[in-house]
């Protein structure tokens, strides 16, 4: 077995081994998690939790902590414990799904490693194990579409903030609105929206309580060899109206293919990555992206939540900061403290209308050096305070 000192693996197709909850990551073992069928399963890697789709896979070094809960009592999960000397030791943990050409056989190679490990066959366990290893390998390195669906016409429960290790997400909205938060900043979307979230950008996003939303959600990877590149920052933005059949009829391919069980070909890939550079282009001004104005407000919209001081952004752009105050204001033609103070209220009154959050953790998430400073900058811009907005919220008028 050389390198593989040990190895357990089990099929359990009911959800009595989670008694609850099962957890780990507190010993030298490695853990696999593969799941066959989108059981109500959630999993929490790190901090993060996720839904558990069809044939995910979820890889686990040692001392990395994790928990599996199970709604339903029905399940079907193979378990796989092993220990190695240092083959696979430094490999991060990560998620992904087995593609339908590939599913046969892994579903294949779990059932032999299981059935090694219950008569006991180290020997054979170890090459089943190896094989799996192997086509796990395979499967990270390449592009994929990991989920795809289409919500229509029906109420969508919220997603809790949450990040993905290497999973890219975009969110289309042809009806319905909402609310995303990316890091620290809150966003609203609307019809026509496109909401991108590269990997490690923590995300919550709040649906509408009417239904009536008309949605269609993606997540794919790019391999690490992967010639294709999509933005590195999240954003929400409008998706013109002469982009939107091409987008819609692109979504609603992918959608079909991986419902279907089909693959989808390397070359809607590519116009999905495509499509989302060219709306993050569309939506950041390719002439600004490039300029120091554009850069500017990157800075400020990724440390929204931080002290932001104008020193501070000029340190990061290697200038000096009258140089930077001079260009912005020449530029947009109002100050950048303004900018910050205006980008922080957009935030905040984001916040106050769509969650419950409390007044004073608002304040911190935006950036505000504490809530009464908070109070008297948003009654200065908008004539009302924060409680008067949630007031009016809360009788359902408009705001």
């Amino acid at each position: 077995m050389e390198d593989i000192i040990s190895i357990n693996a089990h099929r359990f197709q009911n959800s009595g081994f989670l008694s609850g909850g099962f957890s780990g990551g507190g010993d030298s073992v490695h853990h696999i998690f593969f799941f066959p069928k989108g059981n109500a399963v959630f999993f929490k890697l790190n901090e993060n939790w996720t839904d558990i789709v069809p044939n995910r896979i979820i890889f686990i070094p040692p001392n990395v902590a994790f928990e599996v809960k199970c709604e339903e009592d029905s399940l079907d999960c193979f378990h796989i414990r092993f220990k190695s000397r240092t083959a696979w030791a430094k490999l991060p943990c990560y998620f992904t799904v087995v593609p339908p050409e590939y599913r046969n056989a892994f579903t294949g190679m779990n059932i032999a490693l299981a059935t090694a490990c219950l008569t006991e066959k180290q020997t054979e366990a170890a090459e089943h194990l190896r094989s799996i290893l192997k086509m796990m390998d395979l499967l990270v390195s390449g592009s994929r579409i990991i989920y795809a669906a289409r919500h229509e016409g029906r109420l969508l429960r919220d997603i809790p903030r949450h990040f993905h290790e290497s999973e890219y997400q975009i969110e289309y909205f042809v009806k319905g609105g909402g609310t995303v938060c990316c890091g620290n900043r809150w966003m609203e979307f609307f019809p026509g929206s496109l909401c991108f979230i590269p990997p490690g950008i923590a995300h919550e996003i709040i649906y509408p309580k009417s239904g009536g939303i008309d949605n269609y959600s993606i997540k794919f990877k790019l391999g690490a060899g992967s010639r294709l590149s999509a933005p590195a920052s999240a954003f929400v933005a409008e998706v013109s109206v002469q982009q939107q059949p091409v987008a819609l009829g692109l979504l609603k391919k992918i959608v079909g293919d991986y419902v279907q069980d089909i693959p989808v070909p390397p070359e809607k890939m590519h116009s999905l990555v495509s499509l989302i550079n060219e709306i993050s282009g569309g939506s950041q001004k390719d002439d600004e992206e490039n300029s120091i104005v554009g850069r500017i407000k990157k800075i400020v919209n990724a440390n929204i939540a931080n002290q932001l001081r104008i020193t501070d952004i000029a340190w990061k752009l290697d200038l000096s900061h009258e140089y930077v105050s001079r260009m912005f204001r020449k530029h947009t033609g109002q100050t950048l403290t303004s900018y910050i103070n205006s980008q922080r209220l957009k935030s905040s009154l984001v916040m106050l209308k769509n969650t419950n959050i409390p007044f004073k953790q608002i304040a911190a998430e935006c950036g505000f050096k504490s809530v009464n400073y908070f109070h008297t900058i948003f009654k200065k811009h908008l004539s009302l305070t924060p409680r008067h907005i949630r007031e009016i919220r809360d009788k359902g008028t408009s705001i």
